[in-house]
Order: C-alpha cells, then structure tokens, then sequence
C-alpha cells in the first residue's frame, strides 16, 4: 500500500490530518514534510490514525517532532482511530499517550479544553529546545 495523507482544516486553525498505509523508513520524511507545512496556521493537529496500518521508530519520531513543532507555537496534538497495533507501539514507548482518543468526538473535547486554556492564558506554550 501506498503512502497518502489528507489534510482538511475543519475550523481556522485545527487541522485533520488523515495518513493512509505505512508510516516507515521510506515514509516518515514524507509525512513529517507534508504536515509541517500546516503547523505555521495551526493551533491544534488532530491525527486521524485510523488507515495508518504500520508505525516504525523512524515513523514514531517524526510524530514527536511534529508534536514539538506544533507546542512550540501554543498548539497540541491529538491522535484518533489507532489501530490495535499502531496504538501498541505509542502505548510501549510512551509517546503522546494522554493525547490519544478513541474518536473525534474525545479529541474535539479535549481541544475545546485545551484551546480555552490559551485563550484564558492557563495553559502556555512550549519553551523552544536549544
């Protein structure tokens, strides 16, 4: 299977971002490339990983990177619809796991959240690495 990705903005600022097939060694560069070109316009990302079937470590990092990028500017990150086994893998080395949901319907709660929380300046963005 190919790789693909669909982006939608469905508010101004919140992305949906639909990957489909593996996210691997041949693939990672092309997803983290394709979904940083979102990140300057983007408040929140919600990874819709329900036709992703395959996450390496090379895959898995890209994920991370983008999560910093988008935290950096005040955003978040959610990840929805993982399958079993892609789930597996975030769950074992502990990334993003209090930002994954079973569906939309979750992740839209926890952005209303999280956005109110910039807003009403409680929550702050991410320090930048140096």
């Amino acid at each position: 299977m190919a790789f693909d990705i669909t982006i939608a903005e469905h508010e101004k600022g919140i992305y949906q971002l639909t990957p489909k097939g593996e996210i691997n060694t041949q693939t990672y560069q092309q997803f983290e490339d394709r979904v940083k070109t979102v990140i300057p316009a983007a408040r929140a990302l919600v990874l819709d990983m329900s036709q992703v079937t395959y996450i390496s470590s090379m895959g898995l990092s890209a994920v991370f990177r983008i999560k910093l990028a988008i935290e950096e500017r005040g955003g978040t990150v959610a990840l929805v619809n993982m399958q079993p086994k892609v789930q597996l893998v975030f769950e074992t080395m502990k990334v993003l796991t209090p930002q994954m949901f079973a569906s939309l319907q979750e992740a839209d709660q926890y952005l209303d959240k999280f956005l109110d929380g910039v807003q009403k300046g409680t929550i702050q963005p991410r320090k930048p690495l140096e």
